[in-house]
């Protein structure tokens, strides 16, 4: 294994999170502009643009590179009881899943925001579990 496909599901796996929950998870935690569980991904920006991550948060909107993100800054700008539920959806522990998340969100959000822009109501969620397939290959 390696790349990206190598770095998640290392910790993906090896903390008992299964690699088919995550696709699941960010459907869940994206939605779609309008909303979803969770609030959509309107909603997370705006989460983790008030959590300090705003810088991070752009890079992966827009054509440029993505910056990457720490589970521990993640950790920060994420509600720990919010991080808990994900958690328990998954079935692994909050550090496993900030772990996969700062893997995922980069290209998950960069993924569901083509041309560098926010989806408009009613667009149809990413296929994230395509994405994730592809960036495992890699």
């Amino acid at each position: 294994m390696s790349g990206f496909f190598g770095q998640i599901a290392g910790g993906l796996l090896g903390n008992t999170i299964a690699v088919q929950a995550l696709p699941g998870l960010l459907t869940q935690i994206l939605g779609t502009a309008e909303g979803a569980s969770g609030g959509g991904l309107s909603a997370l920006v705006a989460q983790l643009e008030a959590g300090g991550l705003g810088a991070h948060v752009r890079s992966w909107i827009s054509g440029e590179p993505n910056l990457p993100v720490a589970p521990e800054q993640l950790g920060q700008a994420l509600p720990p009881a919010q991080v808990q539920s994900w958690a328990d959806q998954t079935g692994t522990t909050p550090e496993a899943l900030l772990g996969a998340l700062a893997q995922a969100l980069p290209h998950a959000i960069d993924h569901a925001t083509p041309n560098g822009e926010m989806p408009a109501p009613g667009t149809p969620v990413p296929d994230y579990a395509t994405l994730l397939g592809r960036l495992f290959r890699g």
